[in-house]
């Protein structure tokens, strides 16, 4: 499914993350490109206070930390890409920040 949303202010991105997130269930993976400012922290403030795991104003860039993770109930986990160059730093990243990975 494709859907094209045009906001214009950051009020508006927000508002409309909060409308999006009515629409996830868990367990679900939302994946945003864009450039550099292009609203991808904004529109992931409104998801993630639209899910109830954190308010707006906690919710910031994970671009050196590579992952954030909100909530006590409702676990929500913002990562970051930009900076990940192989397969083993992005695991490194999740299994170091989340603790899910298990050698078997």
């Amino acid at each position: 499914m494709s859907e094209v949303v045009t906001t214009h202010s950051a009020e508006e991105t927000i508002a409309w993350g909060r409308e999006f997130a009515r629409r996830l269930s868990a367990p679900a993976l939302v994946l945003l490109s864009g450039e550099l400012g292009s609203g991808k922290t904004t529109l992931t403030k409104g998801i993630v206070a639209g899910l109830n795991a954190a308010s707006e104003d906690e919710v910031t860039s994970p671009t050196f930390t590579l992952l954030h993770e909100y909530g006590s109930g409702v676990k929500v986990f913002h990562g970051d890409l930009y900076r990940v160059e192989s397969f083993h730093d992005l695991v490194a990243a999740v299994c170091g920040e989340v603790g899910a990975c298990e050698r078997g």
